[in-house]
């Protein structure tokens, strides 16, 4: 109670630095309209004379300035300047402005008289009998807006009345405020409050004040008042320190109760304020069944430079209450956030997010969360960071980038890390384009990418296939294992390519060498029974491994079009995109190139086994490969009549997509041995019902048939099938075309049209643009990605059906729904969800309902879990000011039960 009511006084002092706006929004108030307030100096030229209306010079009146006055008082109005010179009074009217030194005043009416060496501001009704030309008056850093103001040039003495100035995020209102020459402020009457109307909702309010810049606030009695309505809530007296820079100080924690931890205290401990770039909080969390918490928290930031925040937290909780039985789980969770605010070529980024596996599931991170230390909650499963520098060297077309980046499955337990990678570049130049008027020599273009990476994983994988994947625990014992086992190398790229016109068709060649750096490779030989290959060495030693290519594309459009005489649709128009490729590529399995090795099996079959299997940047392509590609892509739409706009006298029409895309895409190789044909990619994406529904579907046919040669039973007890391909069509055996082994259904809607209307103007920005046809379906898939949710209200479905399945094995089907929206009952009310269904698991995925109430000043917010592992609530009525962040009524429980 004490700390709320001492909120009147924050930690800067009153009647200091303030913006000159204005300071009230009075739309409210009916009486009295301060208009906006410009820039003192704006239209101002000094001078220590200024003109009558009617031109005559001020200079002849002969005004003469009292000797204790330091400097010229300089002044100008829009409207008129009237001058006494036998009482030496100045009135100024309309738009009146002075300048004295510090002294900037700008007031609808100013009088200067020289005689008391004083001057005296003041408004005026307008014809509807509200006040407009408030004084704005300022003082150094000190701003306020006022009823009037009298003011002494002499004694630096004020006298102030319905002054209103800001305090951060307050406003103080004062009746009468004194300022005396000593810049203390003695107010009467007065009150404090975040609430920017002219007339608060609420106010904190004082009988007298005493306010020494840079020290300390004296009051008098004060009390919280709501709604005009007195609170008891008060006390007698007070006396607060007022120091306008930021301090160190103790943290109040918070306090409640758990299932299963029992009784806490959260979040108390000490805030440093070590300097004015690094801010450091410590706090702590204790809980009455034995479990404890420490978090550190850092705040950084330097002013034109860069900013970011570091956070460690560590908590040992207690997970069985049995005495004789103590299980405990230590846990650990790192982040760390560094931006750069400079514009030059160089720039360092960071994101980490590390923690260890069990930290989501025995830390409660929902709305009891710090915010301020990461964005995990207790459904993320994946983490991942990066470090990264990047440096672009002036204009010249070179790049480079060193970064690290950690992937960590909390579920799985793998961990990840490329430590570090680094690239360099060269962007496209075009060294013949000023050289030659030949289209296919101007448009040649070379590139140059070299790229390196030092992966480190915790994951077993025998290369082979003898033992199955298993994760080894990731720590300080094991780390120097994978060090040494780092899985490293170097890619080289060159890429040049060209274009040109042949008739109606756009012609694209182009040529790639890659060529990667290891520094050893794999020995193979056969098992003692010898029916495999099994690795047995590792020679070190410097290798290289070259990769080339060459290919050329020739793509067109073409369009047909029905037309209808009558109806209301006046025709159908068919776009195909066809695209002929053909590539090229040598076999790099040959014995001169020493990439791979072949081995004679019982069965009679050759088997090659690379020797940079599994390596980063793994091999060279394994046999020739003279292929030809096919890609066709369509579009179906029509055009049909406007009935929405019955005013026109003429008939106006309006294009309705059909099949926004539907296409196929394939490749045979020549020289294959076997399996000369790839698998059949399909693509379609459309929306039905008026644009309502978006339906993406992709999927993938394999045109051969397999055999089943035996079936078995896995250790583990899984049902295993012996199978095998047959270099066979499946239209041979009357099986069709093929069988589906891979499809992907896709289902989205969002129920609010003017979203509806940017998502479908969205999806044909992705499928017009020249991104790869996987990047377009990933995007289109992935809605989320790009879908902006905040609008007055939003209800968004997805579903996404998955189904594979290799041969005779059985089919994989996943299936996975969410639900997510929010909706505005009004202006200030709105409720939010997110739920989604699990089919695989067969129960909801975790679900959260918030409601919020926006009460000007004051913010109401409810969140609630109501069912799961996590289902916790938290409501709370607090004023949005930082300043009165203890302010507040808050209710909430957190359950943790198993």
């Amino acid at each position: 109670l004490f700390s709320l009511l001492c909120l009147f006084y924050s930690a800067t002092p009153l009647l200091t630095v303030a913006q000159v706006r204005p300071l009230v929004n009075r739309a409210n108030d009916s009486t009295q309209n301060i208009r906006p307030v410009r820039n003192p100096l704006q239209g101002i030229k000094p001078s220590p004379l200024d003109t009558l209306k009617g031109g005559a010079p001020l200079d002849t009146l002969n005004l003469k300035m009292s000797e204790d006055l330091k400097d010229v008082i300089n002044y100008s109005a829009n409207d008129s300047i009237v001058t006494s010179v036998d009482s030496k009074i100045v009135r100024l009217y309309g738009g009146a402005k002075i300048i004295y030194g510090e002294i900037e005043l700008e007031a609808e009416e100013i009088v200067i008289d020289y005689n008391t060496n004083q001057l005296h501001a003041t408004g005026h009704l307008d014809s509807l009998g509200r006040r407009v030309g408030f004084p704005i008056f300022k003082n150094g850093d000190e701003v306020y807006e006022t009823k009037d103001i009298t003011y002494d040039f002499i004694t630096k003495k004020a006298r102030i009345k319905e002054v209103v100035t800001e305090q951060g995020d307050g406003f103080l209102h004062g009746e009468t405020v004194l300022k005396n020459e000593r810049d203390e402020i003695l107010s009467v009457d007065n009150s404090y409050t975040t609430c920017n109307l002219a007339h608060p909702h609420f106010r904190i309010r004082s009988s007298k004040t005493k306010a020494i810049p840079d020290d300390k606030i004296v009051s008098g009695p004060f009390h919280l008042e709501i709604l005009d309505v007195p609170t008891p809530l008060g006390l007698p007296f007070g006396m607060f320190p007022a120091p306008k820079k930021s301090a160190s100080g103790i943290i109040m924690p918070t306090y409640g109760e758990e299932a299963r931890r029992g009784f806490y205290l959260r979040q108390g401990g000490y805030f440093f304020d070590l300097n004015e770039y690094i801010k450091l909080r410590v706090t702590g969390d204790l809980y009455s069944k034995g479990s404890y918490g420490l978090n550190v928290n850092s705040n950084y930031s330097v002013r034109y430079r860069y900013s970011g925040n570091f956070n460690i937290s560590m908590t040992r909780n207690r997970l069985s209450e049995k005495i004789e039985d103590p299980t405990v789980s230590t846990d650990y969770q790192i982040s760390w956030s560094h931006a750069p605010q400079t514009r030059g070529t160089g720039k360092f980024t960071a994101s980490v997010n590390a923690a260890t596996s069990s930290f989501t599931q025995n830390n409660y991170l929902g709305v009891n969360y710090d915010l301020n230390s990461s964005n995990l909650d207790n459904t993320t499963r994946k983490l991942s960071s990066s470090l990264s520098y990047t440096k672009q060297f002036g204009k010249t077309p070179f790049s480079m980038g060193v970064s690290a980046r950690h992937n960590q499955d909390l579920q799985t337990k793998l961990v990840d890390l490329q430590l570090p990678d680094f690239y360099a570049t060269m962007r496209s130049i075009y060294p013949f384009k000023k050289a030659s008027n030949k289209e296919v020599l101007n448009k040649l273009n070379l590139r140059y990418n070299i790229k390196g990476s030092n992966r480190i994983t915790n994951r077993y994988n025998d290369p082979a296939g003898l033992v199955r994947d298993s994760i080894i625990p990731f720590g300080m014992e094991t780390l120097p294992r994978f060090f040494e086992d780092a899985n490293k190398g170097m890619r080289h790229t060159i890429p040049l390519s060209t274009s040109f016109k042949l008739w109606k068709f756009n012609v694209s060649p182009a040529l790639n060498y890659e060529e990667k750096w290891y520094f050893d490779k794999l020995d193979w030989s056969m098992n003692q029974a010898g029916t495999l290959p099994i690795i047995t060495d590792t020679i070190p030693g410097f290798n290289r491994v070259i990769d080339y290519s060459g290919s050329v594309s020739f793509n067109t459009r073409i369009y047909g079009t029905y037309l209808f005489e009558k109806g209301k649709v006046q025709a159908i128009r068919h776009v195909i995109n066809p695209s002929i490729s053909y590539n090229y590529q040598p076999d790099f399995s040959s014995p001169e190139f020493d990439y791979y090795q072949k081995f004679q099996l019982p069965s009679g079959n050759e088997v090659f086994k690379s020797r940079h299997q599994g390596y980063v940047y793994g091999s060279a392509s394994l046999g020739e490969a003279q292929s030809i590609g096919l890609s066709i892509n369509n579009t179906l739409e029509m055009k049909v009549l406007d009935t929405s706009d019955s005013t026109s006298e003429s008939k106006k029409y309006k294009k309705v997509p059909l099949i926004k895309s539907f296409g196929l895409s394939s490749a045979y190789n020549f020289v294959a041995d076997s399996f000369n044909l790839s698998n059949i990619s399909l693509r379609a994406n459309t929306s039905v019902f008026q644009n309502k529904l978006n339906i993406n579907l992709t999927g993938a046919i394999d045109p051969y048939i397999w055999m089943v040669d035996s079936t078995g039973t896995r250790f583990d007890g899984e049902k295993i099938i012996y199978q095998h391909r047959v270099n066979e069509f499946a239209f041979k055996s009357g099986q069709g075309i093929g069988k589906f082994n891979r499809a992907v259904l896709s289902l989205s809607t969002n129920f609010n049209p003017k979203k509806r209307e940017q998502e479908e103007s969205t999806r044909s920005k992705i499928l017009n643009s020249q991104l790869s046809e996987a990047d377009k379906m990933w995007l289109l898939n992935n809605p989320d990605s790009y879908v902006d949710f905040s609008i007055p209200w939003s209800l968004r479905v997805n579903y996404n059906l998955s189904y594979s399945k290799t041969g005779f094995a059985a089919p994989k089907v996943t299936q996975s729904m969410t639900v997510s929206g929010d909706l505005s009952l009004s202006e200030k009310w709105k409720i939010g969800f997110r739920s989604g269904y699990d089919f695989e698991n067969g129960d909801f995925t975790q679900t959260n309902f918030n409601i919020s109430r926006d009460l000007h000043c004051w913010e109401m917010n409810m969140n609630w879990t109501p069912f799961g592992r996590f289902t916790s609530y938290n409501f709370m009525i607090r004023a949005k000011s930082a300043l009165l962040q203890d302010l507040k009524v808050n209710r909430r429980r957190s359950f943790f039960d198993y």
